[in-house]
């Protein structure tokens, strides 16, 4: 290589060596310098990179040759991202100006150098590398210079084979030796200044330790000793020698049984033979002679943890305890008697009185002085007897304590309760000294009892017994019964129409109806007697002991109700307008065999009786007829409310044949506003009953019909029919035919999508009159299944009669099959019976798949049950079913 290619490469390599300089100034050797620092030391890398290329080697116009290339990359990998841009942006700012036919190459040079470094430095921080070793220097330097190689190939082919042979031998081997050498010493100075950070944390965590340690031996005001197990002293600390027994050099190398009493030696040595066993020991006190005189210690020793000795040593803690002691000693009798908001006087031992507090002169009245010197028993109210007294003295006598609750008088005559605790101070030899008593005034506890009970047991309005005591004084009632076998009596009074008034007149004045209801009812009945208000407009009067003669208590009664009716229903005035209050009354008698919940429940039927017989009356309870008339009456409006109020609505259970769905039954439920979903079972007896049936079996078909009219219009649902259970005593009227042939008209619906189900009793009531109004509806085109097929008593010649359809298995055979033998047979016989008739069989209340199965191998094909399908609303029937069904025929 001549002189002219190497000058210009050594001033280049000089100013590579001014990164060292900057890479320390900078402190790129910290985890993460300052982005000022960062920005700033780009520019000087930027200007160091402008001077190299500003001395380069030139080998032809437009092409010159620099370590600029070494720069960047080594820049990339110790100074990082930021520098490195900065840097790289500069110089090919700076290539760009210079121009020339080596402009692009140079670019590249400059990109792929700066990248390969900033490569590197990232894959540096992810392994967590923080000194690069020469191999690898290396190889990022011959890797940026082969890059670089290659970047020359876009020069002209004439200037480029110049180039090679110039240049090829330096770049390949020069620049990545210069790489390494560069890398190398700001390895190095990594290296460095890490030792130099770590001895200077490590001078400087030494320097805290030991300052904090002097620290603490300075604040710690107790004594500390590093003992032997034989009780030797080793080492010793105290912040004032004063509390130490000898001198600390005189302690070194000696025993405590040298210095200290044997008694208190002994426990010292104990307390470290205690830590040996146990690694700790705290507790220990002992009494010393120091300099400052007689001092209490407690004692907290440790075992020191030494792996280099075998012999144990012992840190010992003594804490000078003495006027913790003397104010435990002091604050005794303090903490006994007059730490406390309560009220307290200390008597000796012959109960005169020594001290009292500012609490006893608060609750009291009497000052100290007028105290002092008196017993307690001039506090006495008079309330309490002498065998009250007594019986204190002796339970003080005997466990000096006694508590509980005493009426004493204050200085200005009131009395009242107060809680005392009397308890006797004992010397260590067991002699009483002195007795201390401490008193709480609890009147205000008293009234809050009073007042509690008074809202649990009373009614807040009227001041009558509310619910709660009416209970327990109808079982304490009952109780009594049981003893005296007198009878008694439940009146169950409701005020009639009262809540007109309260809507026209407001609550306030249907409160002061309440209250005087209230004081007339209290005006009806003895002293003994209960007048309780239930709650609302309800009240309840209990009569006792009436006799045991039942005619003679009826009697009683009678008068006593007639009383309360004709006292309540005098006038009074409501607002400015005369009111005339009236009321009916349930009574039920009650015996030694009565329980209250069966009283009161009586009484309140007996009072719906006497409502329903028109109020402002009364009436005794019937066990038999009142019972069912009440609940007889009370269904039947709400099912005649129901029927024009919609509260009726059919539920529709799919029916399938083959797994596809054919149609569905309508079933009629209730939707009580109070009582939820009725189940048909509880209504439709009593609609039969009453022939309510009639206008709820005309519903159920019309709502049919109209559903039905909305289904025949869709295309997915045209060919579903619904089949509608037909009560006897409907399908016995006579325009029962008419009446369906004008709803299927009506609607325009096409009659063979409407099937009817008929039960066999119904089928054997008349058999001739059914199988004409049968064969009138078939003519229509009609359908007729027989429901619960098998749980009857039809035979096979009235089947044959019988334009039937369909039967249905009664779910009662389905539900244990196949696993019921019986059964199963059963159900066998009715599907080849039905099949022998022509007739089509669908088996009701199918649950489970072995169910499906054993019916799909009989070739019963029509099922209907919960396995594939709950009655539903409307709604949920058009939303889960019908889409289901035409995803199954393709129709989706």
């Amino acid at each position: 290589m001549s002189g002219d290619i190497l000058l210009p490469l050594v001033n280049n390599v000089a100013l590579l060596l001014a990164m060292g300089v900057l890479f320390d100034a900078f402190a790129f050797n910290e985890a993460k310098p300052s982005l000022p620092k960062r920005i700033t030391s780009g520019l000087i890398l930027g200007c160091i990179a402008i001077a190299i290329m500003s001395m380069p080697l030139s080998i032809t116009s437009g092409v010159i040759i620099d370590t600029r290339s070494i720069l960047l990359s080594v820049s990339g990998l110790f100074f990082g991202v930021i520098p490195t841009v900065i840097a790289a942006s500069m110089a090919a700012v700076f290539r760009i100006m210079e121009g020339g036919q080596g402009t692009i190459a140079g670019l590249l040079i400059i990109m792929t150098s700066a990248g390969i470094g900033i490569y590197c430095y990232q894959w540096k921080q992810r392994l967590g590398h923080e000194v690069i070793k020469g191999y690898q220097l290396y190889l990022m330097g011959l890797t940026v210079h082969v890059s670089m190689m290659v970047c020359l190939l876009v020069l002209p082919y004439s200037t480029l084979g110049l180039l090679l042979s110039e240049i090829t031998l330096p770049i390949i081997v020069i620049f990545p030796l210069a790489t390494v050498l560069l890398g190398g010493l700001l390895s190095q100075q990594i290296s460095r200044k890490k030792a130099e950070a770590a001895l200077r944390e490590s001078e400087r965590t030494s320097n805290h330790a030991r300052h904090r340690l002097e620290a603490t031996f300075s604040a710690i005001p107790d004594l500390l000793f590093e003992m032997d197990i034989e009780g030797r002293y080793l080492a010793c600390h105290a912040s004032d020698p004063d509390d130490l027994v000898a001198k600390p050099e005189e302690l070194i190398g000696k025993s405590v049984f040298d210095f200290i009493p044997l008694d208190e030696a002994q426990i010292i040595v104990e307390a470290i033979r205690e830590a040996d066993l146990k690694g700790i020991s705290k507790g220990r006190q002992v009494t010393l002679q120091v300099g400052r005189g007689l001092r209490e210690f407690e004692l907290s020793v440790s075992r020191k943890h030494d792996d280099e000795s075998s012999e144990h040593h012992f840190i010992v803690l003594s804490r000078d305890i003495t006027e913790r002691k003397r104010h435990e000693r002091e604050l005794h009798i303090a903490a006994t008697a007059f730490d406390s908001q309560e009220g307290m006087l200390i008597t000796d031992a012959e109960h005169r009185i020594l001290r009292v507090n500012n609490a006893f002169t608060r609750v009291t009245g009497y000052e100290a002085e007028e105290a002092i010197g008196n017993t307690p028993a001039f506090l006495q109210s008079g309330k309490h007897s002498e065998d009250f007294y007594q019986t204190m003295m002796e339970s003080l006598s005997k466990n000096n304590y006694w508590q509980g609750e005493v009426w004493n008088q204050r200085k200005s005559g009131e009395i009242y309760p107060q809680h005392l605790t009397i308890t006797a101070v004992q010397t260590s030899a067991g002699e009483i000294t002195n007795y201390v008593g401490a008193f709480t005034d609890i009147t205000q506890r008293k009234q809050d009892e009073a007042d509690i009970h008074q809202l649990a047991f009373y009614d807040s309005l009227t001041g009558l017994p509310n619910r709660r005591s009416l209970q327990e004084r109808l079982d304490s009632a009952l109780s009594s019964c049981r003893h005296t076998r007198q009878l008694g009596a439940v009146f169950f009074i409701d005020l009639d129409n009262f809540k007109n008034l309260n809507d026209t007149a407001g609550h306030d004045q249907g409160d002061k109806l309440l209250v005087e209801v209230a004081n007339r009812l209290n005006s009806c009945v003895r002293n003994a007697d209960m007048v309780a208000r239930l709650g609302g407009d309800e009240f309840i009067v209990i009569l006792e002991n009436l006799g045991v003669d039942e005619s003679n208590v009826l009697a009683q009664v009678k008068d006593i109700v007639a009383k309360v009716i004709l006292t309540i229903q005098a006038p009074l005035t409501i607002g400015t307008q005369a009111y005339h209050p009236t009321c009916s009354i349930g009574i039920a008698l009650f015996s030694e065999k009565d329980f209250s919940d069966e009283v009161m429940k009586r009484s309140d039927m007996a009072m719906y009786q006497a409502k329903s017989s028109g109020k402002n009356t009364y009436r005794f309870f019937d066990p038999v007829a009142e019972e069912a008339l009440c609940s007889l009456a009370r269904m039947d409006a709400d099912l005649r409310f129901a029927l024009s109020n919609q509260q009726l609505e059919l539920h529709y259970q799919p029916q399938y044949r083959c797994q596809t769905l054919i149609g569905a039954e309508a079933l009629l439920r209730w939707k009580h506003p109070d009582r939820g979903m009725v189940s048909p079972a509880e209504f439709i007896p009593l609609a039969e009953d009453t022939g309510l049936i009639l206008p709820i079996g005309e519903w159920v078909i019309r709502q049919a019909c109209k559903q039905l009219q909305q289904w025949q219009e869709r295309p997915e649902t045209a060919e579903l029919f619904i089949a509608v259970n037909v009560s006897a005593r409907q399908f016995c009227q006579d325009n029962f035919v008419e009446s369906v042939r004008q709803l299927l008209n009506t609607y325009g619906v096409s009659a063979e999508k409407l099937k009817l189900e008929l039960t066999e009793s119904l089928v054997l009531m008349d058999v001739e009159d059914t199988i004409q109004k049968m064969q009138a509806l078939r003519s229509y085109g009609i359908r007729f299944a027989l429901d619960d097929f098998g749980t009857g008593y039809s035979s096979l010649s009235h089947l044959k009669r019988l334009p039937l359809d369909q039967i249905k298995i009664d779910r009662s055979f389905i539900r244990d099959v196949p696993e019921d033998q019986d059964d199963s047979e059963i159900v066998q016989a009715i599907i080849a019976m039905g099949q022998n008739l022509g007739l089509n069989v669908l088996a009701e209340g199918v649950e489970t798949d072995e169910q499906l199965a054993f019916l799909t191998e009989l070739d019963c094909l029509d099922i209907q049950g919960f396995l594939l399908g709950r009655p539903s609303s409307i709604d949920k029937f058009e939303t889960t079913y019908i889409p289901a069904n035409m995803s199954r025929l393709g129709m989706a």
